[in-house]
Formats: structure tokens, C-alpha cells, sequence
């Protein structure tokens, strides 16, 4: 019995060491919203997510591709017009007065920091013309920055039937939103005054996304509730140079729904070599029956932890090389997914010269080499 006891004890010491260096990685933690994603914002890679495709009311998070819009068509010192429409729109709004004037920049602090409806109606009217065609335009800029299930009918997020996105597409445009420095200088100020043309001197407007004030290092997006949607958010937080975006829709507490995603990506992931460019891809029979070894352009790496993302590779090369081959032709491609969505694509090469004249004086001298080798 005591040498058992001591086999034992000794079982669970070797366990013990054996962990010290290589710590047990945490689970995802609780997540109450049923659809949600992480991103790593520099690749575009999804790290986690749930029902990332599923298309959901999202309430003002629609303003953030208002935004987008906008920027495309005007300029910041612009002056656009309060319609009889936008003076109707529906609450939260700032209190707009048809007739009054503001400038673009200043509707956009409206409708980003405080998230006034009105405020992005007059934006669209001044862009279009009429909200409805300038959601047209919303919907082709969505569908060319990737996010092609988007389809918005108006510029604000209210309530509409077909007015729907998905988490993966939100945070496609929050990404690229980011890359705008004005729209990235605006959703990442916890407040900004703003110059209402009701009243004599600027007003504070205080960010709706409180993550700014309670969350280390975080510096966006835009938050959004309706009753259809719920309590909305897309989030983004920078350290040590690398950019998160976390998203969840119709969640029980949003601010810790993305609080806990963002924790994740920063202190439980690790990046993980899925390319090598130290070993050959694949190798291919030639027609002098030497093997084609097939590299890849770069390395490439993704993002994984606990809950690690379905990674598929798709590959398309050609298997019929007739003739000579030079080392650095492209073959091929091979194309990475990470949770169904595509992360990068790298061209396929040949790894070596290889001749089709078994006779030559090149395929004699590597032959001979091969077999100095082999002995």
C-alpha cells in the first residue's frame, strides 16, 4: 500500500511540473447574448464567435456605416439643412428644428458620441437628398467592404422589417470605421461639445458607449437598443498595438458581454502557425519522376484559444506541370477560413527547379547529389 501511495504521489508531482511552463488556457467565459464575435481587427480573423451570420435587428449600430457614407460624399465644414422629416424623427433625438443649420462635423458627433436620430436623418437628406436612396447607398458601400448581408432601410437604426445585419458584418464595419480618423476620433471620446444651433453656447454630449470610462484601453464603437434589437454593442479596445473589436446583440448586460470577449482575445489567445514556409505544402510527381515540392508565399498565422475557431483550408493548384519548372512560380492558390469567413489568401509556388530533360546536366548533378546523400 505505501508503494502505491508513493506511485501515486509522485504521478501527481510529474503532472504538477509538467504544467508549470505550459499554464491550462481559460474557457471562454459567459457570454449572455446568443450572437456575438470577436475580431482581431488587423486581419479581419474571427476569433470567436456565435450565430456570427445571423441576421438580426441592430438598432443604432447602423450609424456607424452612416458614418461611413458620409465621409465618402461630404466634407466636415459642410452646412446641411434641418428637413420638416428629420424634425419628426422619432426619439433619441437632439432636439433639431426644421430650418436650422449645421455643419456635417457637428451632426456627426450627434450621431455617433450621443446617437441622435435626427441628426442622422439630416445627414442623409444633405447626402441624398432622401433618407431612403441614401440607404441604397449604404447598402452598396456595405456589400463592397465585405458585410454583404447588411441591408439597411434608413440611416438611424429605428425600427424597420428588412432593416437587418449580423455580428460578423457590424464588426466588418467597425473595422473599417476605425480607419477613418475622423469617425475613430469621435466614438472613442467619452464626451464632445457640440455647437446645437438652439442654443447660445455649445452643450456637453456624453458618449452612450460607457465602455470608454470603464474599460482599460478601449475606444469604440457604438452602442444601439430597441425593443427588436435589444441592448446592442460594437466595441473596440487597443493594447500593446493590437486592435480588438468585440460585438453582441440583444444581450442581458453588453458592456460585460464585450468586456469579457475583449478579456479573452487579450489574455487567453495565442497565434498559431497554419502555413509554414519552412516545409513544402505538398509535393507533386513530375514528368521526369522527380517531386514538385509546393511552398507557400508567407507564413500565416491565426489567433486561437480554448475555444478555438474552425479553420478551413481551400486549395486550388495546378497538378498537371508539364515541362520545366522555376523555382518561385505561381501553381496555385490557397485560400484560409476561420469560423466560415474568409481571413487571407496566399499564392502557391514551386519550391525548387526541377527540368523535364532527365538527360540534362542540372538533373544529373542534383540526382547524383541526392544519392551522396541517401548513402
Amino acid at each position: 500500500m505505501s508503494k502505491l501511495i508513493k506511485i501515486l504521489l509522485l504521478t501527481i508531482l510529474f503532472q504538477l511540473g509538467m504544467g508549470v511552463d505550459q499554464p491550462l488556457q481559460a474557457a471562454l467565459p459567459y457570454i449572455s447574448s446568443s450572437h456575438y464575435c470577436l475580431m482581431d481587427s488587423e486581419t479581419g480573423q474571427l476569433i470567436v464567435s456565435r450565430n456570427a451570420d445571423e441576421l438580426r435587428p441592430v438598432a443604432s449600430t447602423t450609424k456607424i456605416l452612416t458614418a461611413i457614407v458620409v465621409l465618402d460624399y461630404a466634407d466636415l465644414n459642410e452646412v446641411a439643412v434641418v428637413s420638416e422629416h428629420a424634425d419628426h424623427t422619432p426619439e433619441y433625438t437632439i432636439g433639431l428644428k426644421a430650418g436650422q443649420e449645421l455643419e456635417v462635423g457637428e451632426l456627426l458627433k450627434a450621431a455617433l458620441v450621443r446617437s441622435a436620430n435626427d441628426a442622422a436623418v439630416v445627414l442623409a437628406e444633405h447626402i441624398a437628398g432622401d433618407e431612403r436612396f441614401f440607404a441604397h447607398l449604404m447598402n452598396k458601400k456595405a456589400f463592397l467592404m465585405g458585410a454583404s448581408q447588411t441591408h439597411f432601410e434608413n440611416s438611424s437604426g429605428l425600427p424597420s422589417p428588412e432593416h437587418l445585419s449580423s455580428v460578423y458584418d457590424l464588426a466588418l464595419l467597425g473595422r473599417y470605421a476605425l480607419s477613418i480618423p475622423e469617425i475613430a476620433a469621435l466614438v472613442e471620446a467619452p464626451q464632445v461639445e457640440f455647437k446645437h444651433p438652439g442654443y447660445l453656447q455649445p452643450i456637453v454630449l456624453r458618449n452612450t458607449n460607457s465602455l470608454l470610462e470603464s474599460y482599460p484601453g478601449a475606444n469604440g464603437i457604438k452602442t444601439g437598443t430597441t425593443d427588436a434589437a435589444g441592448k446592442c454593442l460594437v466595441a473596440s479596445a487597443r493594447r500593446d498595438g493590437r486592435q480588438l473589436i468585440a460585438v453582441t446583440l440583444h444581450a442581458g448586460n453588453r458592456n460585460t458581454d464585450c468586456a469579457r470577449l475583449l478579456d479573452y482575445g487579450f489574455q487567453q489567445i495565442r497565434k498559431v502557425t497554419v502555413l509554414s514556409t519552412e516545409e513544402a505544402f505538398k509535393e507533386i510527381p513530375a514528368q521526369n519522376g522527380q517531386s514538385i515540392p509546393i511552398i507557400v508565399e508567407h507564413e500565416v498565422a491565426l489567433w486561437v484559444g480554448d475555444e478555438t475557431p474552425n479553420i478551413e483550408k481551400k486549395v486550388h493548384l495546378d497538378y498537371q506541370i508539364n515541362g520545366s519548372v522555376i523555382k518561385g512560380e505561381r501553381v496555385g492558390i490557397i485560400s484560409i477560413f476561420a469560423d466560415g469567413q474568409h481571413v487571407e489568401s496566399v499564392a502557391l509556388l514551386v519550391g525548387e527547379n526541377i527540368s523535364s530533360d532527365k538527360n540534362s546536366l542540372e538533373h544529373w548533378l542534383k540526382s547524383f547529389l541526392n544519392r551522396l546523400k541517401e548513402s
